[in-house]
């Protein structure tokens, strides 16, 4: 409970979207709406969303622990609200076989339910309500693919078909599949709502209007669009944690043969910056309307909200004069991430580690890192708790190879001159002696190894890809290589404790 809290603060720091209010002041009506919504759909669940894949089979993601959530004590000012959204993710995990029907246009491709995510690798909870931009990154999630192959794309991205919607044949039999006809342009701009309506909202607001857009039309009928004001928006309930906290509003309209429905969606006003909805994006960013149904109590929209750091799922539904919202989840959206290593994948590094010549059968490697030798590469680098003895790794295709290993007289460093990228590992060798290892990688693959021997500051022995050389030759690969620098890493405790 307490690691969901944190995640609901971090999508407040992405995310104002989607609040009517702040959330200690529930809009009573609304909330009645959408029990009333989910509790008579419990046989005919809600259509779902689609979200990425693992490169195999596509993922309906979670937002909550499989696990029902229990009062701990501390947590009860959040629980109702949690349990709540547990339930309506319980719904759709209930009913996920169910899921075969897949809205693509004005087509439905038939799809099977595939099975659960609920470990990762290494045993443990995979991550939840986070969209990832690797097929390595596990996530908690049920999994789904075409029941005809002709039907699967050849090679879908992690991005492709964010939001894709997937309904159940009951859901289906008892509604009319109505048409959605986007009216972005070419240059993703949309045109501006009738000045009527806008005209109409500012006077009821009190507010003028910074800019609107007509984003859809539904079933040749309804028009879909949002209105973005200046200014602060003072009928805002205060927000009781920051009473200093100033908002600004945009809304969801929804237009009917002239009735209007709106949503209302609070932003951060700043005197200074301006109005702010999500982060990195300068100003309000529209629904998109990925699915529209005609249902037993009138439209039901399906709706998806990108911004940079986060994707928004749900449902609009038009009641008793307001536009309701039925949102999912606001999924973070994860950008730049690690390639996961896993407990395998380390294990099998340590016994490449222990079984070559150079491997010291005593060391202990109790830590690793991602390390940038070059940018072609994924780079792993593993230490003992000292860092004084370790190896570098490379893994392609998905198979590791040793490349150096590094003892207390062999220290690495890194340093790249003209496409090429140097891996050195130096040290005395006893005496006047010195010793080098240097490994050179261009486009991803290594092309030479030199070992070099200096005594007292000249060459005694060189030798390139383990073949002798001459002195001079050594000397002539020598001044190739530029002064090494320290390698940047932020180690992780094998048994997966940061350090």
């Amino acid at each position: 409970m307490l690691m969901a809290i944190c995640a609901m603060a971090v999508m407040i720091s992405c995310k104002q979207k989607g609040q009517t209010a702040p959330a200690d002041s529930t809009d009573s009506v609304t909330a009645a709406v959408i029990d009333s919504i989910i509790e008579e759909n419990d046989t005919t669940p809600l259509p779902m969303f689609l979200i990425g894949n693992d490169g195999q089979y596509m993922q309906m993601l979670y937002w909550a622990n499989i696990e029902e959530p229990q009062k701990s004590g501390d947590d009860d000012e959040y629980f109702a609200i949690y349990h709540k959204s547990w339930e309506l993710q319980e719904m759709f995990r209930r009913n996920a076989a169910q899921y075969t029907n897949l809205l693509k246009g004005d087509k439905i491709i038939k799809l099977k339910y595939i099975d659960e995510v609920q470990k990762d690798p290494d045993g443990n909870i995979p991550s939840i309500g986070e969209i990832h931009g690797r097929e390595e990154i596990p996530s908690l999630c049920a999994r789904f693919d075409y029941v005809n192959s002709k039907d699967k794309p050849r090679k879908e991205s992690m991005v492709d078909g964010w939001g894709l919607v997937v309904c159940t044949d009951s859901y289906l039999a008892s509604r009319k599949v109505l048409s959605v006809k986007s009216c972005q342009t070419a240059n993703y701009d949309y045109p501006k709502l009738p000045a009527d309506i806008v005209k109409q909202l500012e006077t009821q607001y009190g507010m003028k209007a910074e800019r609107s857009s007509k984003t859809c039309v539904i079933a040749d009928r309804y028009t879909m669009g949002a209105i973005e004001f200046k200014g602060e928006y003072k009928n805002a309930p205060k927000d009781k944690y920051d009473a200093e906290r100033k908002f600004a509003l945009a809304l969801e309209v929804l237009i009917d043969s002239g009735q209007v429905y709106v949503l209302e969606q609070l932003g951060h006003y700043d005197p200074e910056y301006g109005s702010t909805w999500n982060a990195d994006a300068d100003g309000y960013i529209p629904n998109e309307i990925e699915a529209a149904f005609e249902g037993p109590k009138g439209l039901e929209l399906c709706y998806t909200h990108g911004a940079p750091e986060s994707f928004c799922v749900g449902m609009l539904f038009p009641r008793d004069g307001k536009l309701v919202e039925l949102e999912y989840e606001c999924y973070h959206s994860m950008v730049d991430e690690e390639i996961p290593v896993w407990r395998r994948d380390l294990a099998e590094m340590d016994k490449l580690y222990h079984s070559s010549e150079m491997g010291d059968k005593d060391v202990e490697l109790t830590k690793w890192s991602h390390c940038y030798i070059d940018y072609d590469n994924e780079w792993i680098w593993l230490r003992d708790k000292d860092g004084k003895n370790g190896a570098f790794f490379i893994r392609r295709d998905g198979k590791f190879q040793l490349v150096a290993i590094e003892n207390p007289r062999l220290q690495p460093s890194k340093c790249d001159k003209d496409g090429i990228c140097y891996l050195k590992l130096a040290g005395p060798a006893g005496g006047p002696s010195w010793q080098q290892e240097i490994y050179a990688f261009k486009d991803g693959k290594r092309i030479w190894k030199l070992n070099v021997l200096e005594v007292e500051g000249e060459l005694y022995e060189c030798s390139l890809n383990g073949k002798e050389i001459s002195k001079e030759e050594g000397q002539a690969y020598l001044d190739k290589v530029p002064e090494g620098k320290e390698i940047n890493a932020w180690f992780k405790n094998i048994n997966g404790d940061e350090q």
